[in-house]
């Protein structure tokens, strides 16, 4: 591993500890003004977003719609070149339904800023039940 990926691979276990502890200024110290977030649309939640302060938005929105119960728990991390991969556990509970289902996220990162992220679900469809 390089040293440029095992960098990547701190900034992005530093947003994952920001998110639990819902450190903001953090968060977006750590995605470029312009970032973009892409998702399938899901739900409640429309899945693009563009730009860090519609990121942030986002993530509050999480907390929001779950009361605050929402968990995204890193179970394992890589890094090649620029990309940083990470395999997560979703948790939360909203309307009386709960969510545990695994994601993974792909970062790209420049000059150690979050520039692009890609999510990816394994069960989209208990996805979409969760925040319907």
């Amino acid at each position: 591993m390089s040293g440029t990926e095992a960098q990547n691979i701190a900034v992005v276990k530093r947003g994952y500890e920001a998110f639990a502890k819902g450190d903001i200024a953090t968060l977006q110290a750590l995605f470029a003004p312009n970032a973009t977030w892409r998702s399938v649309p899901t739900g409640i939640l429309p899945g693009n977003y563009k730009g860090a302060q519609a990121i942030l938005e986002f993530f509050g929105r999480l907390a929001h719609e779950t009361n605050g119960s929402v968990r995204a728990e890193l179970q394992t991390i890589a890094a090649s070149g620029d990309h940083v991969f990470a395999l997560h556990r979703n948790k939360g509970a909203r309307k009386g339904g709960t969510i545990d289902e695994e994601s993974v996220l792909v970062f790209k990162l420049d000059k150690g800023v979050v520039t692009e992220v890609a999510e990816f679900r394994y069960n989209q469809p208990a996805e979409a039940k969760f925040w319907s």
